[in-house]
């Protein structure tokens, strides 16, 4: 059975090597002047699609509510953009507004009592018991989101999203199941609410309907696929 900690290693590797080969992709557009024109004075000049669905990694870097013990968490989501004005409201560049939604998931794991109980452990000593216990959490984030397009070239698009996420966050730890010192159980707790979020991003297309995607803003980072249908 592998430790929670490799399978965290290895994902953070996967995220990593997305964002670096986005990153190519990116330089790669930019150095290719013949195959990325300039569209961006070309207003309504850019896919005209339906929907856009964006399967993505997910670098969380913000705290899960309820659990200001956790460092950044990794995992995956879904977004789904709809677009509602194929010329958006600066009439003289080539720009669009859609609505999007999705669903992230992410998962924390840091030792939360190694630095609490381990220096406070009962009568005042350490408790050894403590040191290398792992609190672990899960957080469901549900954005609602304005995407602002702006089509710069063939292959490049940036744009802004301001919006809200409902938050649910659960996480577990160890403690005394009764009085101390004594044997230890899992607790589990839970905490919901609403958040402001916003990000920054780029679209890099390898064709009319397929591209890569990058994210960067508050609470996360993600990185993925989109597909213009």
């Amino acid at each position: 059975m592998n430790h929670p900690c490799s399978t965290d290693r290895r994902f953070r590797s996967l995220l990593r090597a997305a964002l670096a080969i986005t990153a190519s992709l990116a330089l790669f557009a930019l150095a290719s002047p013949a195959l990325a024109q300039s569209v961006i004075k070309q207003p309504g000049h850019h896919p005209d699609y339906a929907v856009e669905l964006e399967p993505h990694f997910v670098l969380r870097w913000g705290h899960p509510r309820g659990a200001a013990w956790a460092d950044e968490g990794i995992g995956l989501g879904l977004r789904a953009t709809i677009p509602f004005l194929h010329q958006g409201p600066i009439k003289t560049i080539n720009n669009s507004m859609g609505i999007g939604f999705g669903l992230d998931w992410t998962h924390h794991e840091n030792p939360c009592w190694d630095w609490f109980w381990g220096f406070r452990g009962i009568r005042g000593g350490p408790d050894p018991r403590f040191w290398n216990t792992d609190c672990s959490a899960d957080t469901f984030q549900v954005p609602v989101v304005l995407q602002w397009n702006f089509w710069l070239t063939d292959i490049i698009s940036v744009f802004g999203e301001p919006g809200l996420a409902f938050v649910h966050t659960r996480w577990s730890w160890e403690y005394y199941c009764g009085a101390a010192p004594g044997p230890l159980c899992e607790f589990n707790e839970s905490d919901s609410g609403v958040e402001f979020v916003f990000w920054g991003g780029g679209r890099f297309m390898f064709g009319d309907t397929v591209g890569a995607v990058v994210r960067v803003g508050w609470p996360s980072v993600t990185a993925g696929v989109t597909f213009l249908l």
